[in-house]
């Protein structure tokens, strides 16, 4: 009983739980068919009549921008014309195998990283087959898991050392939701950190180490701006790394000058442009809802002034702080692209302009992968606080968001305070997980040190 535990059989392996993670799937779906036909409330996300309308556009000739609102690639439409076609849930079903899909592609990435238990693997993978988000998501047919998909086929491409199909799910990726460009500073870092330790390596292996008197000799003739300047590029700039510029750069811009020819303005505007500038003056989980909402009741009263310019300036500082912070964060921790992606998504959705809750689908799709070294963090007691404190956070600004919404008490100021507070939930979170990222980086160097110091003592043995 226990060898099967511990080889990934029972409840805990990879087949149990996609087959339980479909049954729920299917049940929702089911629930969902009724709900929408018996219940003023439906259950179906209004997204996925905009994706539906879009797809009819385009199967009778037309552009899916036709549709308002349709602000993603034409290629989701493309995929969805099924449902123009009689086969209304397609798209969710669709949505729910990319869901399954994303799970199977967790359990291979932690099998491929090792660490932490069978258990603690399984529980990495149920975390996002069984998560509210991401079951009612799907099933209300949103399409966020495509993504998760094509972010994890990039993971996994890499780990397996295939450089072309990865370079072609990231440029597919940033083609499909843009805000996976995030991704490319620590992906062109880690090919650099990749191509400098296999260098390292090959010098100590080689004993082709320089003289110290070789070495002052560069540094003398290497100083200035030219010298800081080729180490910040030998840091991000690798064979590897042009290559896979080269290749998804060419995927973005190949779909991206295809659907400019076929759809024109609307295609930029809607797909990307929109997007970089929006804003939402309706409440949502950014504290920079009430700026907005402030700019826009002083338009609508035809009130020039302060307020449009403080929003302005709130704005400015969201960006300058995102900026600054997807730097700073894939700069440091790309050498762990998992925990790099997890903790530069947090920070973007945290700090995003506009943040609802199919945005947490985006990090979700990472943590299962950093859960083994999370179980084993020393600051597991502060990581899990700082992960209740985000739940509790979450509860209170929805608490004072049913009262803005479905009872129309004007409690704009309470649900601002409260979005304030969701932030720092997630700021905590951020520094707790930084922390626990030091420490794995710390054990895994102290392992390899020990891995190369056993090595080096069995080599000097065999010379004797």
């Amino acid at each position: 009983m226990a060898s099967r535990r511990e080889s990934g059989g029972g409840w805990g392996s990879p087949v149990a739980l996609l087959a339980a993670g479909a049954a729920v799937r299917a049940a929702l779906l089911a629930w969902g068919a009724w709900q929408d036909g018996a219940l003023a409330v439906k259950y179906t996300d209004i997204d996925y009549q905009v994706y539906s309308d879009a797809a009819a556009f385009m199967a009778a000739g037309g552009s899916p921008y036709e549709r308002s609102t349709y602000r993603y690639t034409p290629l989701l439409a493309a995929a969805l014309l099924p449902n123009a076609r009689g086969f209304k849930r397609w798209g969710k079903l669709l949505f729910c195998v990319a869901d399954l899909a994303a799970a199977w592609m967790l359990s291979a990435l932690l099998a491929r990283r090792g660490g932490g238990s069978p258990q603690v693997q399984a529980a990495g993978v149920a975390l996002w087959l069984f998560s509210p988000f991401t079951v009612t998501i799907s099933t209300r047919g949103n399409g966020e898991a495509l993504v998760a998909c094509m972010l994890l086929g990039l993971l996994l491409a890499l780990e397996a050392g295939r450089l072309v199909p990865a370079a072609l799910l990231f440029g597919l990726a940033v083609h499909w939701r843009v805000y996976p460009v995030i991704f490319a500073l620590p992906l062109l870092r880690h090919f650099a950190l990749q191509r400098h330790a296999a260098r390292s390596a090959a010098r100590t292996a080689g004993g082709a180490a320089r003289s110290s008197a070789a070495r002052r000799q560069q540094q003398g003739t290497a100083r200035g701006v030219r010298a800081c300047l080729a180490a910040a590029a030998r840091a991000v700039v690798s064979p590897c790394g042009a290559a896979f510029a080269a290749l998804s750069g060419g995927l973005f811009l190949g779909l991206g000058t295809a659907c400019y020819a076929r759809y024109g303005w609307p295609f930029l505007h809607e797909t990307y442009l929109y997007h970089a500038a929006r804003t939402d003056p309706r409440h949502n989980f950014s504290p920079y809802f009430y700026p907005a909402y402030l700019a826009s009741s002083g338009a609508a009263a035809g009130v020039a002034g302060s307020s449009g310019r403080s929003s302005w300036d709130v704005g400015w500082a969201f960006t300058a702080a995102q900026a600054v912070v997807q730097a700073a964060v894939g700069w440091r921790c790309a050498a762990d692209l998992p925990f790099c992606f997890l903790l530069q998504t947090l920070a973007l959705v945290a700090f995003n302009k506009v943040c609802t809750a199919q945005y947490f689908v985006w990090y979700l799709s990472f943590l299962p992968l950093v859960l083994p070294d999370l179980a084993a963090a020393p600051n597991r007691g502060r990581l899990a606080a700082a992960g209740a404190a985000w739940g509790a956070a979450m509860a209170h600004w929805l608490g004072w968001a049913y009262l803005l919404e479905f009872q129309g008490r004007g409690v704009h100021l309470s649900v601002w305070a409260a979005s304030l507070a969701f932030l720092a939930a997630h700021v905590w979170l951020i520094c707790e997980l930084l922390t626990a990222w030091r420490a794995a980086q710390a054990g895994k160097a102290v392992k390899a040190a020990r891995t190369r110091g056993g090595g080096g003592a069995r080599a000097a043995v065999a010379a004797r």
